[in-house]
């Protein structure tokens, strides 16, 4: 029997999906756990496994087109089945679980509005149970509905349809003449709510040239990952008082060691996958900053799960290397290497941006001198580093007197979340970072 393939749910919060890549083409055999296809999440490109083995008898939906999750893509079954009357059979099924809902809904009409509220519905508005039941609750018409485009079966509306935009975020639209398709949601999910209509209400509206003079070059929509991370990073910097540790660390004996290893390592090892075991090393031995704020709990984790920022095509994301106290140098250099080239190509699975308790963000490479790194919730911390300069500093020669010397240094700061971290414990972690990396055999002991 021909199966029908939707559109996967692959996050909490996914309500739509779209194709990055199909790997098969109709009429090609697909086995059970093979690639089948990529889907895009908000962060990234995930693969997905075909559920099914058998020969692809059709591709429903084309690449980069964006439809609600359980909207079928695809149908798999046995040369010569009918793909269509699968997918017929499919929305019979979906017709089926609305009636039990709606069956559901009957029984519960103690809790209902009367249904006398949406008895001026047209003959011809199709709306799903849930959907009449959520218009009942926010006191909606059918007027207030007919213009919404529905995603259910048929082109019913759903409940999903509704929550879009919140009711008075609909009807506040409609009375400033606003677009909702060009208003961006600061509720779950999205949402858009009457505040995000007012505003774009009261918005100026960008001259084609402005009046200074000035020449635009293009303009880019604040959505997607980009409106995801500032919204994140806001939270965070307004949220958790953050504090600030400074230190310069001397790079002479880091980087003398760092050569040695490449030269007797077949396994490149690059100064970040140091930094990673340090850090490992010394939240180990300083488990406050390894810690989280959650539910009025501070909790301290024994997994050390160091992420690094990268920036990648679709925005800054921070792969973890989970249990970093447990893997040897060689491992974190492997594993960095593949996490952070997935990550600039946007193709990490969620579990391997998600789950770390500390995180790294490195712009040494650009030439940065001093930077602070706002933190990434839900950790209590974030270390910043900065690029290694030739400077002058005090040195102790062998006779015990200071003098003048050009060393390499290198700036780094920890940001910390003062609510869960004392500056004696941030101190002290600073100081040890400073002691493993101007000292970096004791990294590996």
């Amino acid at each position: 029997m021909a199966k029908v393939i939707v559109m996967p749910k692959l996050g909490y919060t996914q309500d739509e999906g779209s194709i990055a890549e199909w790997f098969k083409k109709e009429g090609d055999t697909v086995t059970k756990g093979e690639p089948f296809y990529d889907v895009h999440t908000d962060k990234s490109v995930v693969t997905v496994e075909a559920s099914y083995s058998g020969t692809v008898l059709k591709i429903v939906l084309e690449p980069e087109v964006t439809v609600p999750v359980l909207t079928p893509i695809a149908v798999i079954g046995k040369p010569g089945e009918d793909a269509d009357a699968a997918l017929a059979s499919h929305k019979t099924m979906q017709a089926a679980d609305a009636a039990v809902e709606a069956s559901f809904d009957d029984d519960q009409k103690e809790t209902e509005a009367p249904k006398e509220e949406v008895s001026a519905a047209p003959a011809d508005l199709k709306i799903t149970p849930r959907a009449m039941k959520y218009m009942q609750e926010q006191g909606l018409t059918a007027a207030d509905v007919a213009d919404v485009k529905g995603t259910g079966f048929d082109g019913g509306i759903t409940e999903r349809d509704l929550k879009k935009a919140s009711p008075l975020a609909k009807k506040t639209a409609q009375k400033l003449g606003v677009d909702l398709n060009q208003v961006e949601g600061s509720g779950v999910g999205g949402k858009v709510m009457k505040a995000d209509v007012e505003a774009a209400a009261a918005a100026p509206k960008a001259p084609a040239a402005p009046a200074d003079g000035r020449k635009i070059l293009k303009t880019v929509p604040y959505k997607g990952v980009r409106k995801i991370i500032g919204d994140r990073l806001a939270e965070s910097k307004f949220t958790a008082p953050h504090l600030y540790f400074t230190d310069s660390i001397d790079m002479t004996n880091f980087t003398a060691f760092r050569k040695e290893l490449n030269a007797k390592n077949d396994v490149k090892i690059a100064a970040s996958d140091l930094f990673v075991k340090a850090a490992s090393k010394a939240l180990t031995k300083y488990p406050a900053i390894n810690s989280s704020l959650v539910d009025g709990q501070i909790i301290q984790y024994e997994s050390t799960n160091v992420g690094m920022a990268v920036a990648g095509d679709n925005g800054l994301i921070v792969p973890v290397v989970k249990d970093a106290q447990a893997k040897t140098l060689t491992q974190i250099a492997g594993e960095t290497r593949d996490l952070v080239e997935r990550a600039k190509a946007g193709r990490l699975k969620q579990e391997e941006y998600n789950g770390g308790t500390f995180s790294i963000s490195n712009l040494g490479m650009f030439g940065i001198e001093n930077f602070t790194a706002i933190i990434n919730p839900p950790e209590a911390a974030i270390l910043s580093i900065s690029s290694i300069r030739m400077k002058p500093v005090a040195v102790q020669n062998a006779d015990g007197e200071y003098e003048m010397a050009i060393r390499p240094m290198m700036n780094v700061q920890l940001s910390v979340d003062h609510r869960i971290i004392d500056g004696l414990d941030a101190s002290q972690f600073v100081k040890y970072f400073k002691e493993l990396i101007e000292e970096p055999i004791k990294i590996l002991i």
